[in-house]
């Protein structure tokens, strides 16, 4: 029984054990079937992240200070090792915050606190496509990264 549900699973294409790396994206509104910058996972490289979105490895690297090896192959997960001892919380959340603002896609930031490097918000600034609520919101959380180990203090 089991083994005959996984072959005809798998003769009709719904059986999959890989991860395909593509964000869900949006079913409704004025961004339907575009990737959601909110499904991205800590798993995702700046590279898969770059055939979802309009944005390059490179921009994501210069945005979260890594310098070291081919930033396509950067995976998400690895920020937070990298700012673990900054005092916040610097990870996959911050990255699909950038993502949605760099790409000017809708992100509820209702009741988070989704801390963001001041090079990631030095680049959305420098973009120009910001609303004011979003400046806002980032002037509350940008932080100061001085090197992996400290950070100096919130922008306020």
């Amino acid at each position: 029984m089991l083994f005959g549900g996984i072959a005809f699973s798998s003769a009709m294409g719904w059986w999959v054990t890989t991860s395909s790396k593509q964000p869900v994206t949006f079913t409704e509104g004025e961004f339907a079937g575009q990737a959601n910058p909110a499904d991205i996972r800590g798993s995702y490289t700046f590279g898969d992240i770059a055939k979802s979105f309009d944005i390059t490895p490179e921009v994501l690297a210069q945005a979260f200070g890594v310098t070291e090896g081919d930033p396509a192959a950067f995976a998400v997960k690895e920020l937070e090792i990298i700012f673990l001892d900054s005092g916040y919380e610097i990870g996959t959340s911050s990255v699909r915050l950038f993502v949605a603002y760099y790409a000017g896609l809708p992100f509820d930031t209702t009741g988070q606190e989704i801390y963001m490097p001041q090079s990631a918000t030095d680049i959305l600034l420098a973009k120009g496509n910001l609303t004011l609520e979003q400046i806002e919101y980032l002037d509350k959380y940008t932080v100061v990264v001085e090197s992996t180990d400290s950070v100096t203090g919130a922008v306020d």
